[in-house]
Parts: C-alpha cells; structure tokens; sequence
C-alpha cells in the first residue's frame, strides 16, 4: 500500500477568519483512498511518468466524486469545470456536493502552481450560487526527483501564493513514491 508521509491544510499556515477549514472527515477519506492504493500500481513504470492507474484506483476508493477519467478512455464532462478558447480545463476528481477538487501529481512540478491557478478559478466561478471550488486537495509525492520533494515544494508555493489565494482552504497530501530513482 502507498505510504502518507504528510499531511497539511493552508488554514494551518495562514490567519484565517472568514474562510472555512478543509473538513477533517473528508480530507481523512481521501487520505485513507491514497493509503488504500497498492504499490503495485506503480509497477512496471518509471519514476517522471503518467500512472494512470494511481489515480484510477484512488477513484475507486471515493465514491462521491466524479473521476476525470472514463473506462472509454476519454474525459469524464462532469470534472471540465472550464472552458476557454477552445481549451477545456478540468481537475482529476471532483465532488460537486462538497466542491471539493483533486488534483494528483506524479511526475511534474510545474503542474503545482497549475493546480493551485485552477483551485482560485474554482473559488471565483460560481455555480448555483456557490463558488464550483471551496476546497482544492494536491495529492503529491514527497520523494520526486531523488532529492527534491515535491510536497515541500507545494508548501512553498502556497505559502507564496497564500496572500493572493482566495479559497476556503487547500489540503496537500504528500505520499511516498514507491518506485526508484
């Protein structure tokens, strides 16, 4: 089973007063769907690449979200919150009672800010008169590259960007990548 190293919520790095926390009852199902994913998973692949099936099967483990996957092989329209130019934004897992998006990275840093950027814009586009986003989670590997690590990064982003980030509240969820360097 994947290992949870980390765990943090924004709310515990910034003063919050009018914001709400991210729920402790839904951040403790997400972690137990990312504790419940075999390392098998991983199995066959290398470390800076796609595992589909990582996220596939955290899907499996929460029901009530919608996964941005199919079994077609094409795109769930239920998690492309956005559309613009032609470009269709969407988030791995989306649970539209709760509004709650996840994002899962495996293999690229720079998507970090991306999945922040996509949580804002989920906090500023309402839908039935709520925002379509009030708590964004980034599952992420806390061994990435070797030495670097890619849930520390993640803090460091939103602790750079906490000024600016209007949403109730952002989990990270840092796991350990069973694959080598």
């Amino acid at each position: 089973m994947v290992v949870v190293e980390e765990v943090t919520k924004l709310s515990e790095r910034r003063t919050q007063t009018s914001s709400e926390a991210f729920p402790d009852e839904s951040l403790a199902s997400i972690q137990t769907a990312v504790e419940a994913v075999p390392t098998s998973v991983f199995d066959g692949s290398t470390k800076h690449t796609e595992v589909g099936g990582f996220d596939a099967t955290i899907a499996d483990e929460l029901s009530q979200y919608e996964y941005e996957g199919d079994a077609a092989g094409g795109y769930n329209p239920n998690c492309k919150l956005w559309s613009h130019q032609g470009f269709n934004y969407s988030v791995d897992l989306y649970d539209a009672d709760a509004r709650i998006a996840i994002e899962v990275e495996k293999s690229e840093r720079k998507n970090v800010s991306d999945d922040l950027l996509k949580f804002q814009k989920g906090y500023r586009t309402q839908k039935d008169g709520r925002p379509k986003i009030e708590f964004g989670c980034l599952v992420v590997p806390v061994n990435y590259l070797g030495r670097h690590n890619l849930y520390q990064h993640s803090l460091t982003k939103l602790d750079f960007m906490k000024g600016v980030l209007f949403i109730d509240d952002v989990a990270v969820i840092g796991y350990r990548d069973p694959r080598p360097d």
